[in-house]
């Protein structure tokens, strides 16, 4: 190869993204996140290629993803192993995924162990290491007990960006003394998601006798009744869901799908939600029974007329694809449901230990009944994620050292 041949190679050649991701398959929002940050790269880089380095999948799960990212490239292994280091040789940005991957200390009250908040930031020094640039896109970072602020400070505050998907974990990064170039709140990556099943939602719906626009989704959280720094306040949060369910099927006359996000859920939605209901109301409640995957998920959301969950991630999804959507939460969940009130949507989201079953079967009723105030309120919180997710990627682009998107 000649020296003119090889400059034009390497000014030809795209810039590689190496992004850490596909945390786990049982849960419908782990598994959007791959998909939806292709889908968020393809608009805002389209200049880049992914290598996404995948810690769990399976066969559908791929198959979903190549479906629609023909290109997709999968690369597995621990960080030693043959193929991840030619992955890391070979990228411009290491880029961490939207979840809950580095933190120390009580996560949802419970501890963490060490060896994995050291094996979370191994990635980030052998990027260092390389010379090369790291970042990481709406994560939330829970606690950092004593003695991880010594190990995370450095290396969290050298990344070209650090940003978190809700503004309580902000608040934990700088008590921490984290402060990297830019750190902003951008929203989760599942705001991307854009796939979907329209003929297996179809083929569903028709058997479970649901009619388009004529039902409420509602899903309880896996942990609502196990986890031990939300279980004792459990039965009340499932009965407020209950109550709130109940009104519905009596002021509206539609029914009621119970649908999980988690693989755990079928059996709580069940035993929880569904078996104490009053019989005049159980027999409009559908319990969905078999998992699904995120693209089938999201056409069974956006067939129904609106959705009340404990879970976020489906929210989400829907909210961004045009459903209007509400969600209760207990921050024992996770700090993620921060985000609804950070990109300004507030009023749709619901702490368990403070509202009551009519404040929130009242805000449900209200969409229903006001469906076009409702779209405009759901689209102006979608003008704010846009606004903060572009922004994000205008980092990202700067940090692979390209210019700025046109448009």
């Amino acid at each position: 190869m000649t020296r003119r041949s090889l400059l034009l190679a390497l000014l030809q050649k795209r810039p590689r993204i190496l992004l850490r991701t596909g945390w786990q398959t049982r849960n419908i929002g782990d598994v959007c996140f791959t998909p939806a940050m292709l889908s968020a790269v393809q608009r805002y880089i389209p200049e880049a290629d992914v290598t996404c380095w995948v810690k769990n999948a399976n066969e559908d799960v791929r198959r979903m993803i190549r479906r629609d990212f023909p290109n997709f490239r999968e690369v597995s292994g621990e960080i030693g192993d043959a193929p991840v280091k030619q992955a890391f040789e070979e990228m411009d940005l290491f880029l961490y995924n939207s979840g809950m991957v580095i933190n120390y200390g009580f996560v949802y009250q419970q501890a963490t162990s060490w060896d994995a908040v050291i094996g979370s930031l191994l990635p980030l020094y052998r990027a260092k290491e390389l010379g090369k640039p790291y970042g990481i896109y709406a994560q939330t970072f829970d606690a950092f007990a004593e003695p991880s602020p010594m190990v995370v400070r450095r290396v969290l505050s050298e990344a070209s960006f650090v940003y978190t998907r809700d503004t309580i974990s902000l608040d934990v990064l700088r008590g921490t003394g984290v402060k990297p170039p830019a750190m902003d709140f951008a929203p989760d990556i599942a705001l991307q998601y854009r796939q979907r099943d329209d003929a297996r939602a179809k083929a569903y719906l028709q058997s479970a006798g649901l009619e388009p626009g004529k039902f409420l989704i509602s899903i309880g959280h896996y942990a609502v009744l196990t986890r031990p720094s939300v279980k004792d306040r459990g039965p009340e949060h499932c009965a407020r869901m209950r109550a709130v369910i109940e009104r519905w099927v009596r002021e509206t006359g539609l029914p009621v799908l119970l649908a999980p996000e988690d693989d755990r859920e079928m059996a709580l939605n069940k035993e929880a939600l569904l078996d104490p209901l009053p019989a005049a109301v159980k027999a409009k409640v559908k319990l969905r029974e078999t998992f699904w995957l995120p693209d089938e998920a999201l056409s069974v959301a956006l067939a129904s007329r609106t959705m009340f969950n404990m879970e976020p991630h489906l929210n989400l999804m829907a909210l961004a694809n045009g459903l209007p959507c509400l969600h209760c939460y207990d921050y024992a969940f996770g700090k993620k449901a921060q985000m609804f009130a950070d990109f300004g949507m507030g009023k749709w989201a619901f702490d368990l230990n403070k509202a009551s079953a009519a404040e929130m079967g009242d805000a449900l009723l209200a969409v229903h009944q006001d469906y076009a105030g409702a779209q405009r309120y759901r689209e102006q919180g979608m003008k704010q994620v846009e606004a903060k997710t572009a922004a994000a990627f205008a980092v990202m682009r700067k940090a692979l050292g390209l210019t700025a998107a046109r448009g």
